[in-house]
């Protein structure tokens, strides 16, 4: 029995209540790993927009920063080292470990560059962990 507001009842099978509590755990699994990702990207990097020139105009582009060292790398490159330093893509790592997908990271870079990560770790489109 769950209580809602602690005046209403709500009443579910035990089923119901194992399919919720999967629920349950697969989004805070999913906000876990979104909210590692964020810290490690906000502790080491900063979006910036730099202009580039393509085709004799110049045009907006979406560039990251490293905090350390002041260099200025393609959001790609941001991808293909978050990729190694985390193993994704990568079949010799171990299989019990939650390892997101190569979308999922993606989507992760790409909400961080535009600030649409939520105060509660969601992210603008919904992908699957792996």
């Amino acid at each position: 029995m769950i209580f809602i507001d602690m005046k209403k009842k709500l009443i579910i099978t035990e089923s119901q209540l194992e399919r919720l509590k999967i629920i349950l755990k697969e989004e805070n699994t999913h906000a876990l790993i979104v909210k590692q990702l964020k810290n490690e990207l906000d502790s080491n990097y900063k979006p910036i927009e730099k202009y580039v020139r393509k085709g004799g105009e110049y045009s907006p582009t979406a560039m990251v920063k490293c905090v350390t060292d002041e260099e200025e790398i393609s959001v790609k490159e941001l991808y293909d080292y978050m990729k190694y330093k985390f193993g994704i893509g990568d079949e010799s790592k171990d299989e019990s470990k939650k390892v997101p997908s190569k979308e999922f990271l993606k989507q992760v870079i790409t909400d961080w560059v535009n600030g649409n990560i939520t105060d509660d770790y969601s992210l603008s489109k919904n992908i699957p962990i792996n």
